[in-house]
């Protein structure tokens, strides 16, 4: 991998990690949740194999439950800046666990998802002692992380894929996803797409048996995805992207929901993430929910 690019990576992710640590999550936010935070779902020392739980206080038993994959491109990002969001979907009923995992250029994406599926595992395993809901289990992924949620259920439901990809994915089922402002699209001739993709897939990325399914229009992907939500706003960069997802996943006939929170510019990239005290993000987080419960 070019040396000057990886040190641009390192130096965003350093970035973005002083971003995440400034954040604060008012008092008021946490009433009614309780947090757990720092589970070790790989018991192997790496610091990028925890997760976060967020319970509601008042729940209905069994409760369904959310996995959230934070996003930052594959190469940055971390659980913590996804803290208020996750908190704001506890508070509509569900048990959310809110997964870390290891990023490129140090691991391929094929690693990360087997870093979800390891968590998915666990979380599992967790479910009966926690009255969680068995078959209500759903994931929510912004821009890169929904790019990984997406590609985390197609493979579930298609071992063509899992064997390119040359993982096991987890028995836990993921019955509909919630995929906000996803960067889908990674080998595109844009700015990720052609200087990006060495670091994610690895330099012979074009050589490896998964290289025809980067593009998730591929049937093998848009066919075998859950019932989807995809949401995207005026101000977001990778909209076309979430338009684009859309069109493929309709146009074989699966399920699917698009939702463009589009009049305000100024909801930006993920903006329910980052903002999630705006009106609008509550908005997002209740049509989230509504979306899940349709499918219990």
């Amino acid at each position: 991998m070019n040396p000057i690019l990886k040190s641009i990576i390192h130096k965003q992710r350093s970035d973005f990690e002083k971003l995440s640590a400034g954040r604060h999550i008012p008092d008021k936010a946490l009433d009614g949740v309780h947090q757990a935070r720092g589970i070790r779902y790989k018991q192997d020392g790496d610091p990028a194999h925890v997760m976060d739980m967020y319970c509601p206080n008042t729940v209905k038993i069994p409760t369904p439950v959310i996995i959230n994959v934070h996003g930052g491109g594959l190469i940055m990002g971390n659980k913590e800046f996804n803290r208020h969001f996750c908190i704001n979907l506890c508070k509509m009923g569900f048990l959310v666990f809110s997964i870390e995992y290891r990023l490129c250029p140090e691991v391929t994406v094929f690693q990360q998802l087997e870093d979800i599926y390891a968590a998915m595992n666990h979380i599992d395993g967790m479910m009966p002692q926690l009255k969680a809901e068995l078959g209500h289990c759903y994931m929510v992924g912004d821009s890169a992380g929904a790019m990984l949620a997406m590609y985390a259920s197609a493979i579930q439901r298609n071992p063509r894929l899992a064997k390119a990809a040359g993982v096991r994915p987890s028995y836990l089922e993921i019955m509909s996803l919630a995929l906000i402002s996803g960067m889908f699209y990674t080998t595109r001739k844009d700015k990720i797409g052609l200087v990006m993709p060495k670091a994610f897939y690895g330099d012979q990325y074009k050589k490896h048996p998964f290289y025809p399914y980067l593009n998730p229009d591929n049937i093998a992907v848009s066919m075998y995805l859950p019932p989807c939500m995809l949401i995207t706003s005026k101000a977001d960069h990778l909209r076309n992207y979430t338009y684009d997802l859309a069109a493929a996943i309709r146009h074989n006939r699966a399920p699917c929901i698009l939702r463009d929170y589009g009049r305000d510019p100024n909801l930006y990239h993920a903006f329910s993430v980052f903002d999630p005290e705006l009106p609008e993000s509550w908005k997002v987080i209740e049509d989230i929910a509504s979306f899940f419960n349709d499918y219990e």
